[in-house]
């Protein structure tokens, strides 16, 4: 299937409600992952698997800043930008009916927390050679590494463990769940079991928030107005509805029709069931894979282990996302890849290792660095020591300070002689001369509140 018959779209409306001490007062899709924003890794994916543009979802008050921050990034695909409302709270599926309007095709939807370097290419194949209505890709959670997180206990997040169902014959994926959603044991249809045989069933999975879909399923969202988010309303709906059918009527002189497709405007099969649906169907029934005349049909790709995926949706996974791209970038990102320190940075550290600095950055003279991210516009004066931490855009880190395992948000500073470890430091926030920290979230009470 040529990606020229797709388009592609990446949600980067979120406000990052998951972490308020990292994003309040800056839009999530900007915070810094390795050498660029978030948001440049799924662009990146994009480009890479051969998308010429993208329709780019972000509030209208975010438009100016983040696309002033592409600009800077070395990505080639055309980005257009189409906004939502400031005030408005959207999930997934409701920014791509706000959008229903720019959509002319099936498209491919990413997150702007989705950072992999697996092509697109086997997912889009999976999804135009079964004629499927969603086809999306789950990450080996077992593949990624188990690291300190930063900031007091009441701050960190465990990612919620997941129960995905796959029929191995046909990659069909046939159930979708949560471990909180059930005690000791969990049913699954007979009738699922009758029709498919046999489910594998995942509990090491992450749901990647990549997703193939079929045009008129955002037109069905569009009349519906019962789904908010895609993860975990519309494809567990659209999961459970591969069971079903639509009403076949009764027989009459003329002869039946294969499916009754008056069926109620907001029914599924109203939108499933036109002609070159139904034609597909005879077309592709005895011929193709098994069950290839279901009509809702939805797939799942797992990425194999060699392959990076994360969804940076959790400071644990933010923190994973940058130590993991610092330690193998040539590796995660291709041959390819932009540098890891800007040449428009002013660096005089001789003792770096594992680092990534964005432009506009200085590093002074005798500083050690290892294992760091530090975004655009900072200033690391002589005499520092930073080690597996993140510096956020804007930070001052002055003389004979010593951070391990930070996260320094946007425009902190950090007065001289100060010992940081395991800490949260908010935007804005000043850590006093000579304060020695440890597990603890240094922030402006307005950072924490989470809305």
């Amino acid at each position: 299937m040529p990606f020229s018959s797709l388009q592609a779209v990446v949600l980067a409306a979120g406000t990052g409600t998951r972490y308020p001490e990292l994003t309040s007062g800056i839009p999530k899709c900007l915070m810094p992952v390795g050498p660029f924003p978030m948001i440049w890794y799924p662009l990146n994916t994009l480009q890479k698997s051969g998308f010429q543009g993208a329709t780019v979802v972000v509030l209208e008050t975010q438009k100016s800043e983040i696309q002033q921050a592409l600009e800077k990034t070395p990505l080639t695909i055309k980005v257009d930008f189409a906004t939502i409302p400031a005030d408005s709270d959207f999930g997934t599926a409701e920014s791509l009916v706000h959008i229903q309007h720019r959509i002319d095709r099936d498209i491919v939807v990413m997150s702007c927390d989705s950072v992999t370097n697996f092509d697109l290419e086997p997912l889009v194949s999976m999804f135009d050679q079964n004629d499927a209505t969603l086809a999306t890709m789950f990450f080996d959670a077992e593949t990624l590494p188990s690291i300190p997180i930063p900031g007091p206990k009441s701050t960190k997040q465990v990612n919620e463990r997941e129960l995905v169902g796959v029929h191995l014959a046909t990659n069909r994926l046939l159930f979708t769940g949560y471990f909180s959603d059930y005690e000791e044991s969990f049913d699954v249809s007979g009738r699922l079991l009758r029709k498919f045989g046999r489910v594998c069933m995942f509990t090491r999975l992450l749901d990647s928030h990549i997703y193939v879909m079929k045009r008129w399923v955002v037109d069905f969202l569009a009349n519906s107005r019962h789904f908010g988010t895609i993860k975990n309303e519309l494809l567990p709906y659209l999961v459970k509805k591969q069971l079903s059918k639509p009403k076949v009527p009764p027989e009459s002189e003329g002869g039946a029709s294969e499916y009754n497709v008056n069926v109620k405007l907001d029914d599924i099969f109203h939108y499933a069931c036109d002609g070159d649906v139904l034609k597909r169907i005879k077309e592709k029934t005895n011929k193709s894979t098994p069950y290839s005349s279901d009509i809702i049909k939805v797939f799942a790709k797992m990425v194999p282990k060699e392959f990076f995926g994360l969804r940076v949706n959790t400071i644990s996974n933010y923190c994973v996302a940058n130590k993991s791209i610092l330690g193998d970038w040539e590796n995660i990102m291709g041959s390819t890849a932009p540098p890891l320190i800007s040449p428009s940075c002013d660096n005089k550290c001789t003792q770096m290792n594992l680092c990534a600095v964005a432009e506009g950055s200085i590093i002074g003279e005798k500083t050690s660095l290892k294992s760091c991210s530090i975004a655009s516009n900072c200033t690391i004066n002589p005499k520092t020591r930073i080690t597996d931490s993140i510096i956020m855009k804007g930070v001052t880190i002055e003389e004979g300070v010593v951070i391990d395992s930070c996260i320094i948000c946007e425009n902190a500073i950090v007065r001289q002689g100060s010992e940081l470890k395991n800490c949260i430091v908010g935007r804005f926030y000043v850590v006093q001369d000579q304060t020695k920290a440890e597990k603890m979230l240094l922030a402006h009470s307005e950072a924490c509140i989470e809305i």
